[in-house]
């Protein structure tokens, strides 16, 4: 007797995907070899309708395979479906079967929709395809040609079939295909399979809301992770990826699928661990663990004889095929090159709209561009003569009359945003910005700050608190820190916009701010307040203890420490030790940082690793090392570093070679010239040559651009370093050429417009840990050239 299926339709569909899959077969491809229509074969892969005996061994041909198999299974299904109806009409309301209704109810309510009821792949933000004239219209996506990410991706989902979850995260430039790479995956999938895409009220509540909910048998489709990951409050994106790991490690929550697709310097950003800080462990480690990362290049690559037939069967294809300028047939197919027509003959006002828009979502607000921002934001980037001149009645209306008209069928620059049935209409006209001319313009103007008009129109037209918190949070990497202040109404006293931990460097402003501090919380104490709630109460005495150090009573200071440490607090014994190290007390030192490591404080760790590596005992060293360095998700990866300067300093170069090798190999790519230089020590010209190359690849540059600056070309080393810093590998090389410039007397000029440049393209806290270094060696004129850049970009937004 042959196998009994549960659903031998369903079954028959799997199997006749499942063969597709492994020859590598698309949809046009299998019909082209089984000469059956489209719908045919369309329906029987869907495993929804039974095909005829001829449709199956027609496609037994095509796939290479026995025909026996899928006929068995077409007459299991024939019979199998009356057989059901009667038992359907028969079935009691409890028992076994009452159970399986029941978890097909649960089924329906977990998150997503079944693959097979998706129709719509513009829905999963798929783009739209040039319209070619006298072409069919039946298909609205063009024929698809496979290219070599996708056998990676057609493995993935089978495993998944297999029962194993996975993270694919497709890396590309606008418009290379990523999206559509993922829906044509999707359709490998069997029908129990369901698709989540959240996305509102926003990604990540969405996200953080119906993460618990999903189930085994789950595509997370995860378009734009950025959306999801890079938030303007880290503390949210590393929730969900938190979440999204924890659920594809889970076995029992399995198989999972999530499929994401991410641009180049969002993935940077989000995968990188270089000073000053690192906001994204947890996404760093989902993005960059045991997930499959593939990086699709701009141009189209792919088997010549498949894109000729897939020619032959559209006329789209064709037209890119033939048109398409250095291989970027994806890009042309989306439109980019009507695009990029439209907005070169577009008015001067229509441009400054634009690029308003691009500023926006560039500087953090969300993909729904409001119709009073962009009107507000546009007139603060317009010039005097440009607005005088055209600024005539009705040019709002016009200019988005042009750029949103569509493009050979695709939409226009900026598209109006048509809002989704049951959701609340929105008290002013949404657009979107094209995915494309984002990505051109973001990095066109990578380096560039809005004026300060610029930044009071796009808060006070945000569309939601997501986008002017993010807003704001960029107006703080770049220097604006009263602008930020007023969006929280200045009551954020210990957070992120706490302006005595950014950039003002006068150190009687500092005290003056502790003291108003340390004030503010005994007031708080006298209030009864503290004692009512022990989580806020730890918090502020923290924050006093931070405050009293600052005005210098470390015995106070230390007190409030050793009392959180009798309480429980890991963090608190790294504090009473540095406190007893700051005053000679080498013995308690260590007893209280050694406590602090065995309760799992990182920092008590690393200090203990100071301690004993001076003692001689690396072997005890390296195994605290590596608890600091591991688990990817929440290590810190520069403790490898630290113990590589450790093993230097005693002369052992073999082993700090080791150490700066794993640095490196963990992301610290600034390790780089130290270990050349370790190379270069031990006369290994030919290994140190070989590391300079690697190194420059990786976006380290800050040999070639120092020997720039020694020779005097400011220009090309001012090049170099933000090269490394649009990599988002390294600021190190920023960083070096800074202090280097506002050390020499001649060259502070420099590097106080250098300063400036860095802070415009938000690297503020750069500049301010240069100042500090340069405070503390004593280099006050350049501190003060500094100081005047901090307040001349803080006051000119109130002006």
């Amino acid at each position: 007797m042959g196998n009994v299926h549960e659903d031998p339709l369903s079954e028959l569909g799997l199997r006749l995907r499942t063969l597709r899959a492994q020859r590598g077969l698309q949809v046009n491809g299998l019909t082209n070899r089984s000469m059956l229509g489209r719908t045919t074969v369309s329906q029987a892969l869907g495993g929804k309708v039974v095909p005829s005996e001829a449709t199956l061994v027609a496609l037994a041909q095509a796939l290479s395979t026995e025909p026996r198999p899928l006929l068995e299974l077409r007459q299991d299904a024939v019979q199998g479906r009356g057989q059901e109806r009667q038992l359907r009409r028969r079935q009691p309301s409890t028992g076994p079967h009452a159970a399986g209704h029941q978890a097909r109810g649960d089924a329906r309510e977990r998150p997503g929709r079944l693959v097979r009821e998706l129709r719509d792949p513009f829905d999963l933000e798929v783009q739209w395809a040039i319209d070619v004239s006298g072409g069919d219209d039946s298909d609205p996506l063009p024929v698809y040609v496979e290219r070599e990410h996708d056998a990676l991706l057609r493995e993935t989902v089978l495993g998944a079939l297999e029962g194993r979850s996975a993270l694919v995260t497709l890396i590309g430039g606008s418009s290379t295909g990523k999206t559509r790479a993922c829906w044509e995956a999707v359709q490998l999938l069997p029908d129990e399979w369901r698709l989540w895409h959240p996305i509102a009220p926003s990604h990540t509540d969405a996200v953080l809301a119906g993460l618990a909910k999903v189930g085994a048998h789950t595509v997370l489709w995860l378009n734009e992770v950025q959306h999801y990951l890079l938030t303007s409050d880290p503390a949210v994106g590393e929730r969900v990826a938190a979440g999204l790991r924890e659920l594809l490690r889970t076995p029992e929550r399995g198989p999972v699928l999530a499929l994401a697709t991410a641009h180049p310097e969002d993935w940077a950003r989000l995968t990188a661990a270089s000073p000053p800080r690192d906001d994204y462990p947890h996404a760093r480690a989902l993005l960059t663990g045991s997930s499959v990362r593939v990086r699709i290049p701009d141009q189209f690559i792919c088997d010549h004889a498949a894109l000729e037939e897939a020619a032959q069967a559209d006329p789209r294809v064709a037209e890119a095929s033939a048109v398409a300028i250095e291989g970027r047939l994806t890009q042309y197919l989306a439109g980019v090159p009507a695009l990029l027509e439209r907005v070169g003959l577009a008015s001067r006002m229509a441009r400054c709209l634009l690029i308003a828009a691009v500023q926006l979502r560039r500087l953090g607000h969300g993909p729904m561009l409001p119709l009073h921002g962009l009107e507000a934001t546009a007139a603060s980037l317009t010039p005097d003569h440009i607005w005088n001149e055209h600024a005539r009645p009705g040019w709002l209306e016009s200019a988005l009359e042009y750029l949103s008209a569509p493009c050979r069928g695709v939409p226009g620059p900026l598209s109006p945003v048509q809002p989704r049935p049951g959701t609340p209409p929105a008290d002013q006209p949404l657009y979107q910005l094209s995915g494309h001319l984002f990505g051109i313009g973001r990095y066109e103007l990578r380096h560039d700050c809005p004026p300060a008009a610029f930044w009071a129109a796009a808060l006070q037209h945000a569309y939601t608190d997501e986008d002017r918190q993010a807003l704001a949070t960029s107006a703080y990497e770049r220097g604006r820190v009263c602008l930020s202040a007023s969006v929280s109404d200045g009551r954020d006293l210990f957070g992120l916009y706490d302006r005595g931990s950014s950039y003002v460097l006068g150190q009687e402003a500092d005290r003056a701010r502790a003291e108003n501090a340390v004030a503010t919380i005994s007031e708080q104490r006298a209030s009864g307040q503290l004692q009512r709630n022990a989580v806020l109460a730890y918090f502020y005495q923290r924050q006093e203890a931070h405050h009293l150090d600052q005005l210098g009573e470390h015995e106070q200071a230390a007190a409030i420490w050793r009392e959180l440490a009798d309480q429980g607090h890991p963090d608190a014994f790294v504090h009473v030790g540095r406190y007893h190290l700051e005053f000679g007390r080498r013995t308690p030192a260590e007893r209280w940082f050694r406590q602090g490591a065995e309760a799992g404080d990182d920092d008590a760790m690393q200090d203990l690793v100071f301690l004993v590596a001076e003692d001689g005992l690396f072997d005890e060293a390296a195994e605290w090392t590596e608890r600091i360095a591991r688990p990817a998700e929440s290590g810190d990866i520069y403790a490898y570093s630290r113990l590589a300067y450790c093993y230097k300093r005693a002369g052992n170069l073999t082993q700090a070679k080791i150490y700066f090798r794993k640095a490196i190999d963990a992301g610290l790519v600034d390790c780089y010239q130290e270990l050349i230089e370790l190379h270069l020590e031990e006369g290994d010209i030919e290994g140190a040559c070989r590391l300079y190359a690697e190194a420059i690849e990786a976006g380290e540059t800050s040999a070639p651009m120092m020997r720039a600056e020694e020779q005097r070309e400011h220009a090309k080393a001012d090049e170099l370093a933000f090269t490394a810093l649009d990599r988002g590998r390294t600021v190190e090389p920023l960083r070096l050429l800074l202090l280097h410039r506002l050390q020499q007397p001649d060259t502070v000029t420099l590097g106080t417009a250098l300063g400036r440049a860095a802070i415009d393209a938000g690297e503020a806290f750069i500049v301010n840990a240069v100042a500090s270094e340069l405070s503390a060696d004593g280099h006050n004129r350049a501190v003060e050239a500094l100081q005047r850049i901090f307040d001349e970009v803080d006051e000119s937004v109130g002006q």
